[in-house]
């Protein structure tokens, strides 16, 4: 018997997802492709992003519902724009004065905007190991009786 694994979102977060995707596909549809092309000081301007990040990101995880940090570029109302930024993803995205001055993010580290990105919480897929023991099992022993014929 197999068993599907659906997801588990609201009609607002598959609508919010799409429109995500397609703020993305109008952003790269606009790009040229000269522009993709990296020059070389782009190279070492990613190398310095990467250094700062890797620097200050045991910090920003300390921050309430932050669950990770990476490089990215800035989003505004949902829409990509060609800033680059140290994005960092929360479980929950709360408004800013709702929070105490001690919890705010800062807006940028080390001349690097800091992108606040909401993504929920984030879990294993199988969390159950009995259950992916069993599985495996399963899958051991109906290929075993394959074989043999």
């Amino acid at each position: 018997m197999k068993r599907t694994l659906g997801p588990s979102w609201t009609a607002a977060q598959i609508a919010a997802g799409e429109r995500f995707g397609r703020a993305w596909l109008d952003f790269f549809a606009r790009s040229s492709t000269t522009a993709l092309l990296s020059p070389p000081s782009l190279d070492a301007e990613v190398a310095r992003r990467a250094a700062i990040r890797t620097e200050h990101e045991a910090r920003l995880l300390r921050y309430a519902n932050v669950v990770g940090v990476t490089d990215g570029m800035r989003m505004r109302r949902g829409k990509p724009t060609n800033e680059p930024a140290i994005v960092v993803l929360v479980s929950r995205k709360v408004p800013r004065k709702s929070l105490a001055k001690a919890s705010l993010l800062p807006s940028h580290i080390d001349r690097v905007a800091i992108d606040v990105v909401e993504v929920g919480p984030i879990e294993a897929l199988d969390s159950d190991l009995r259950t992916a023991n069993r599985a495996r099992d399963a899958g051991q022993a109906r290929r075993k009786s394959m074989r043999r014929g």
